[in-house]
């Protein structure tokens, strides 16, 4: 019985160091018309996408389709981070970009949330970034081109942040959105 027991805490902990959010970046995506599909739904040409959906964020979709399947030229995956760790990379986006903070009490401390402001707006550098889900989700290609911009606007306040994680993510998330701007989409999984 305590192996047993042993073996699923073992697992769950295994399970929970892996949990977090992974991107997905394709470019130059083109509608397939007339898609062979497997028996399980899937598409067997090669480089084609499976039914984009906009999930919750709908406005976040702009230049896709749902429910079409796509071809696409490249494609680009990077890790986030754990699911705490990229809210506090995203705290941090909103506070470069010079958002005001709220003041949080969590755990009997002060916390300045800048990315909570963020949330009661709709519009500003990275809003439709920093407004969106830490799980899942689909942003398309137009609204990449308006936050590529922001990416490159403040690229060389960036690079003066002194944590590598930031500089690491910025770089990635600068790549994802430069790529779905090539008529591309930004998966979160």
């Amino acid at each position: 019985m305590k192996r047993i027991l042993l073996s699923s805490i073992l697992f769950l902990c295994a399970s929970v160091a892996q949990a977090g959010l992974d991107i997905t970046v394709y470019s130059g995506l083109t509608t397939v018309e007339s898609p062979v599909l497997s028996s399980d739904g899937r598409p067997k040409g090669s480089n084609q996408l499976i039914f984009l959906s906009p999930v919750n964020f709908p406005q976040r979709f702009r230049g896709l389709e749902s429910g079409k399947v796509y071809q696409f030229k490249s494609s680009f995956d990077f890790r986030a981070g754990s699911y705490s760790g990229y809210n506090i990379w995203r705290n941090e986006l909103a506070k470069l970009a010079g958002y005001q903070p709220s003041v949080t009490f969590r755990n009997k401390e002060v916390e300045l949330r800048y990315d909570e402001t963020v949330w009661n707006l709709n519009h500003g550098p990275f809003w439709e970034l920093i407004d969106f889900s830490d799980a899942e989700g689909v942003i398309g290609p137009d609204v990449c081109r308006k936050v590529y911009q922001d990416f490159v606007q403040y690229r060389d306040q960036a690079a003066q942040v002194p944590d590598a994680y930031f500089s690491e993510s910025y770089g990635h998330w600068m790549k994802a959105f430069e790529m779905c701007a090539d008529n591309g989409a930004i998966v979160f999984h």
